[in-house]
């Protein structure tokens, strides 16, 4: 699912192009002029011979990502695509850079609504497709250790080190486990956050059973600070693609922990 610029549904290439590249100048910074999105129309709208996004190093500009655009349900339809082509090498978010391609062909469409009147374009159908989403282990890393940097200054605290452990909890399940050593004057200690993400048919990751424990009496005394500070992440969802697949689901979605946080699905009929 696509949010579109204005309250009116595009009657033209041209105008969709347009509606697709505001909507996404309100989410993204986009680093060049020819980025964003182009639309072959090749033919009488709403045929569309291809549309291309270019988020290659984009940076998500608000301070998180948008709520998913829902849609009343009282839809037109709305443009045919013959190709779908949409590229964010990277696009990044805070300190972390998340790289995804998506490609698809045959793909139908329907026109919608948000409960504000906005206009959506919404995924009904699709030939086929693949996404391929990916997060370097060392990015997640690099966030976390910010995240624990700060909360532990608030305890004076010292975090030294941070090592991240990801495992597979399952066919669309990852177990995180964080080790953090930490240091309070001349006494140091070790804390474990612990917790699993679980990615759904929409490449969104929710976190649960976030935990915190401590060794020592430093890590102990953390342990049972950062508790109360991870507790509201439980059940937080982070998006690991750019927009919704509306009315398609995903299917064939693999998890490769080798190297970095690899997903890989594929959606349509084909």
């Amino acid at each position: 699912m696509f949010p579109l610029a204005g309250k009116k549904f595009p009657t033209s290439a041209d105008e969709l192009a347009a509606a697709l590249n505001d909507a996404l100048g309100e989410v993204f910074s986009l680093p060049k002029k020819t980025s964003g999105v182009s639309v072959d129309g090749g033919g009488k709208f709403p045929a569309i011979k291809s549309v291309d996004i270019d988020l290659d190093g984009a940076t998500v500009s608000a301070d998180k990502p948008p709520p998913k655009p829902i849609g009343t349900g009282k839809r037109e339809p709305g443009p045919r695509v013959d190709k779908l082509e949409l590229s964010g090498q990277p696009i990044r978010y805070e300190q972390a850079k998340l790289n995804l391609k998506l490609s698809a062909q045959g793909l139908k469409f329907d026109f919608d609504r948000d409960k504000k009147g906005n206009a959506l374009l919404v995924l009904t159908d699709a030939k086929g497709g693949k996404v391929d989403a990916k997060i370097s282990k060392q990015d997640i890393q690099t966030v976390l250790t910010e995240v624990a940097t700060v909360a532990a200054k608030q305890q004076g605290i010292t975090v030294q080190d941070v090592e991240l452990k990801l495992e597979s909890a399952g066919p669309r399940s990852i177990a995180a486990d964080v080790r953090v050593k930490a240091k309070k004057m001349m006494m140091s200690g070790v804390i474990h956050v612990t917790g699993k993400l679980d990615i759904d048919d929409e490449l969104n990751a929710k976190l649960s059973d976030l935990k915190c424990t401590g060794e020592g009496i430093v890590g102990g005394a953390a342990a049972g600070f950062l508790q109360s500070k991870i507790k509201p992440y439980n059940g937080t969802t982070i998006p690991l693609m750019a927009f919704s697949l509306g009315d398609v689901a995903l299917r064939d979605l693999k998890i490769d922990l080798k190297k970095d946080l690899h997903v890989t699905a594929a959606f349509g009929t084909a």
